[in-house]
């Protein structure tokens, strides 16, 4: 009797830890979402969010995909990747909102222009803002167009891409500079 006794209580000790031990885990990740908001704004209120946590690699491959058709010249590959509607803000300062169809139409006709265009792809991250519970990718890199009479451009850009929550782009935002940033330093 004693043993079962012994044995009872051990499984109830253990039980509890295990309990408490999911608790202390689920708490653990609300507080890792929340690590991830300054503390200290510095008194600046963010107008869209400043409460980021890392997202699935899932939506940063379409965006590589989305380079990888532009770079190649057939956008007819990634119109499964967007919304019905999309609208994108250029770093000229055009913007383009509006049915998708019709803007990846404007968009291949101005990809057309080119004769070819170098992509290199310095850094890519997906992000997810917790307190608005939207999905973002973040891409840094450079674009070498080729126009048909043989001058190449170097423009280092960076693109912000949203993902509805069926998993679609619908917007993305683009800032350029002129010519090629130098790597960061390595440590």
């Amino acid at each position: 009797m004693r043993k079962i006794f012994v044995a009872v209580l051990a499984v109830s000790f253990l039980s509890c830890n295990d309990s408490t031990s999911k608790t202390a885990g689920a708490s653990a990740e609300n507080t890792d979402l929340k690590a991830n908001t300054p503390v200290n704004m510095h008194g600046f209120t963010p107008a869209y969010s400043a409460s980021f946590v890392m997202d699935s690699a899932k939506n940063s491959e379409t965006v590589l995909a989305l380079w990888k058709d532009w770079k190649d010249g057939d956008l007819s590959q990634s119109r499964s990747y967007f919304a019905d509607t999309v609208a994108f803000f250029m770093a000229d300062g055009t913007s383009m909102t509006g049915p998708t169809d019709t803007i990846m139409k404007n968009m291949q006709n101005y990809r057309n222009s080119f004769k070819s265009m170098g992509v290199i792809v310095d850094a890519i991250f997906a992000t997810k803002s917790t307190d608005k519970d939207e999905n973002w990718v973040a891409v840094w890199g450079v674009e070498m167009p080729t126009d048909m009479n043989g001058k190449t451009d170097t423009v280092s850009l960076q693109e912000t891409w949203r993902f509805n929550k069926a998993g679609k782009v619908d917007l993305m935002f683009q800032a350029t500079r002129k010519g090629m940033l130098p790597p960061p330093p390595t440590k």
